[in-house]
């Protein structure tokens, strides 16, 4: 379980670093005559990080605490909290807008909101996947 946990959190490292590279870099190689393609190939890469990140902040809060109420149990209850509820805003956010920009009726300043969420919510799933189930940054 820990290789798949690790692949899962390698994958998701990844495409969080290739999100924020790519947003950064965007405005100096493309104009937007050209429709973003990198990002229309990106996006088939992100959806399942999306997925990964919903599913994985979900198991962590609702997950008991283990300990006798100290400050790490805190900690780890904040940080699973709000890790879940920015995954679960990316995920309507990003699927919404993904489909419709699938169907040509995006709103295409909706993905300056999306991305840097993607990169900070998935880079620290990602992150805390690959240290381990119970890794506090």
């Amino acid at each position: 379980m820990t290789v798949l946990r690790r692949v899962a959190g390698a994958y998701a490292v990844l495409s969080a670093a290739a999100v924020g590279a790519n947003f950064v870099l965007t405005p100096l190689y493309d104009d937007g005559a050209t429709g973003y393609p990198v990002w229309s190939i990106l996006n088939w890469f992100m959806a399942p990080s999306v997925v990964l990140v919903v599913a994985a902040s979900l198991a962590w809060k609702l997950r008991p605490a283990e300990g006798g109420g100290d400050a790490r149990d805190a900690l780890r209850r904040i940080e699973a909290n709000v890790l879940f509820y920015a995954s679960t805003v990316l995920g309507l956010w990003f699927f919404w807008n993904w489909f419709g920009d699938l169907m040509a009726r995006d709103d295409a300043a909706l993905w300056a909101f999306i991305d840097p969420l993607f990169a900070v919510a998935v880079g620290a799933c990602g992150v805390r996947l690959w240290r381990g189930p119970d890794a506090i940054p």
